[in-house]
């Protein structure tokens, strides 16, 4: 009986077949007869480490995560810089320069440049984006009542107008020697359209609009579909943009803080791409790439491009107050056992750092003198220690006015093995270390990241123009500024601001390199920061291509992974 069913089933297709076509059909062969199945999806998940606030990152409050690279996955600037350093136009048709007379310098230094804006690029919601848009978005972010911590050259542009619809012209007040590539951390894209009316109605509540996350309407190749905090977030390829649609169709992005959590993950295969900073160790993930090379699964692409160090408290809540002397730190570097560190940390990669400028710089052998080495040497520490009135106490112990020499070291989530390292190296020449570990979440407070009393374990892109911001004296966070500068040991050298400005409003690429020089002499004395060694991102990539690594800096220190986003494909 079963046999005769499945028979009368294939006689009836036979006969169906072989019907005759009716009025007004065509006779089709065996492939047309099943139409083609559409396309499945090109689905990227990605993970970062942080389910970051928004994605403007000068109103972050620092502490970032991979929720930087975010930014130009849904946004983008008038200009990207690109993995080697190199700027390339983006909201603008060409860079600025002298040559073509849209960059001018005068005798006494103002400048006068012109910005050519690129035609037919739209909002996520259709709308153009224009000079007013730049106009808008300039008085933003130059506003003190906004809690923007990337200010710096907004505050170096005396003016700027409108020529028409897509040129607009800025008026600086001194020279500065990167008009031309003013990128994600210099000038954040507004929409006037948008955020106008909640601007002018209030400053305080700006940043705070659900536009910032959930309601995103950027410039980019992505569109935000959801946001589901605390666990991911989506986004499908936006067919209007200007570059070109992406050809990735959609991206999911999990927010995965533990990086055991984000390791197993990766070796499951449930993502494909762990973008930094955070997430797993490097010598976690190196046995995962050998994993991943002999099945041609994947690689872990290995970068150098941030220096570590632990930064000194020296303003009047520094504990104890000596930390505000450069010979404490200077004793402080000299007990760490820096080479063991990097070798422990990194194996035969580690390497030690003495300053931000890395020994394959090809301007290295032209500052190398003025950078001095603090060699691992305890016998010495201790002696500088006790020119500041630091002596052996009944237990080994260093103390001073019958206090012991104990301070606190605040590291993050991917510091910890740093921090224990340090608290043994610092115990060995008298002193009493607390570990203290701040959380992803404390990380988005402000005034929460800023209030150490000891040393903060920490990390800051390489190059001399990253450095000069990072410890300049404007970039001190106060309660004045909302908490958002940099310098958060508050660092105060008169020197080194001169210096620095000069490096930034410097044209000529020698002389630039000279006053870094200068800059290094300071650093090497003051010591704002105890360099440690060269840190190794490690940026595990699997199912992907178009992935780039970085190999260059930029003048504002981060270069993202993520700025040809467009062009990955699964």
């Amino acid at each position: 009986m079963r046999w005769i069913t499945k028979t009368a089933g294939l006689v009836v297709v036979l006969l169906v077949g072989c019907a005759p076509s009716g009025p007004g059909t065509q006779a089709r062969g065996p492939d047309a007869a099943r139409p083609a199945a559409p396309a499945a999806p090109r689905i990227l998940t990605a993970a970062i480490n942080e389910d970051p606030k928004n994605f403007w990152e000068g109103i972050n409050a620092g502490g970032g995560g991979g929720g930087r690279e975010l930014g130009h996955m849904v946004n983008q600037y008038l200009v990207a810089i690109g993995p080697d350093g190199t700027p390339t136009p983006r909201l603008l048709v060409e860079l600025p320069s002298v040559e073509k007379g849209t960059w001018k310098v005068a005798p006494d230094g103002t400048m006068e440049v012109t910005y050519r804006l690129r035609p037919g690029v739209t909002w996520h919601d259709g709308t153009p984006f224009t000079a007013d848009d730049v106009l808008f978005s300039r008085e933003v972010g130059r506003d003190p009542g906004i809690a923007n911590s990337n200010q710096g050259a907004h505050r170096l542009i005396d003016g700027m107008t409108a020529l028409d619809q897509y040129t607009v012209v800025a008026s600086w007040t001194q020279t500065y020697a990167f008009a031309d590539r003013l990128e994600h951390r210099e000038f954040m894209p507004l929409p006037k359209h948008i955020l106008e009316g909640a601007y002018r109605e209030s400053k305080e509540t700006l940043t705070a609009q659900p536009y910032f996350s959930n309601e995103y309407i950027g410039l980019g190749p992505f569109k935000v579909t959801s946001w589901e905090h605390g666990s991911a977030l989506e986004m499908v390829a936006n067919d209007q943009y200007f570059l070109g649609r992406p050809k990735i169709d959609r991206i999911r992005v999990m927010f995965i803080p533990d990086p055991n959590t984000a390791f197993a993950n990766l070796r499951a295969g449930a993502v494909n791409v762990f973008l930094p900073t955070g997430g797993p160790d490097y010598d976690q993930l190196l046995p995962l790439g050998e994993e991943w090379k002999a099945s041609g699964k994947g690689e872990i692409v290995i970068e150098t491009i941030r220096w570590e160090f632990a930064e000194a408290q020296k303003s009047q809540a520094a504990q104890p107050a000596d930390l505000r002397d450069a010979r404490m730190r200077q004793a402080l570097l000299m007990g760490i056992n820096r080479q063991d560190m990097a070798r422990n940390l990194l194996g035969e990669q580690g390497m030690v750092a003495h300053s931000w400028v890395h020994p394959t710089f090809s301007y290295y052998p032209q500052v190398k003198d003025a950078i001095v080495e603090y060699p691992y040497d305890p016998r010495r520490a201790t002696a500088l220690l006790g020119e500041l009135g630091w002596t052996p106490g009944p237990d080994g112990m260093l103390q001073k006015g019958g206090a012991r020499l104990q301070f606190n070291l605040r590291f993050e989530s991917d510091s910890e093995k740093q921090g224990a390292i340090l608290q043994q190296d610092w115990k060995a020449i008298g002193a009493d270390v607390q570990l203290e570990f701040l959380s992803n979440v404390e990380l988005r407070d402000a005034e929460r990241r800023v209030s150490f009393t000891g040393l903060y374990l920490n990390t800051n892109p390489m190059g001399g123009a990253s450095a000069v911001r990072r410890f300049a004296g404007d970039q001190i966070p106060t309660a004045a500024n909302r908490f958002s500068g940099t310098n958060r040991g508050a660092f105060t050298s008169t020197e080194w601001d001169e210096v620095g400005l000069k490096l930034r409003t410097a044209l000529d690429d020698s002389k630039r390199i000279e006053l870094e020089r200068d800059l290094l002499k300071v650093f090497s004395v003051e010591l704002p920061a105890l360099p440690i060694h060269y840190q190794l991102q490690s940026v595990p990539v699997s199912g992907l291509k178009g992935f780039r690594p970085v190999t260059g800096t930029a003048h504002t220190g981060n270069i993202m992974h993520t700025t040809n986003v467009h062009e990955w494909e699964m």
